[in-house]
């Protein structure tokens, strides 16, 4: 990736992208990582014609202003793709959040509760997470 994306918020009772775009956002993202480098028109025809040209291109131009898509021109239309796979996005957002959860004023409480909900989840986590840090540990 060029640019670092920009994602402003994490929200937690969402479910899937929701997490961290908003409706349409999300739909459009999927769209563009299922497509190869498709024009808006391409993206609108994917998600079934019903989407406004103006309102999917506005989205899809703020998304390469946060540095989540790129475009460039073929012919007279923009193609448009990631700037990252949805697997990389994700995983970057993940690790953007436990740096902050981690950082110096949430230590000790992210810890804490991250142990505390793993072992509410399934012990068997708990054991997964031990062995883990044991197998870190041994790496250096």
């Amino acid at each position: 990736m060029s640019q670092e994306p920009t994602i402003q918020s994490f929200k937690l009772d969402e479910k899937g992208l929701t997490h961290i775009f908003g409706e349409l956002e999300a739909k459009l993202m999927d769209a563009v990582w299922e497509l190869d480098q498709p024009t808006v028109q391409d993206v609108i025809d994917h998600l079934g014609g019903d989407l406004n040209y103006k309102t999917t291109m506005t989205v899809m131009n703020r998304l390469v202003d946060k540095g989540i898509l790129v475009r460039h021109k073929v012919g007279r239309a923009f193609v448009y793709a990631g700037t990252a796979s949805r697997e990389e996005l994700l995983a970057g957002v993940f690790d953007k959040m436990v740096r902050g959860m981690f950082g110096e004023d949430f230590r000790q409480i992210a810890l804490a509760q991250m142990i505390e909900t793993a072992e509410e989840i399934d012990e068997q986590l708990l054991d997964d997470i031990s062995r883990l840090i044991e197998q870190r540990k041994k790496s250096g």
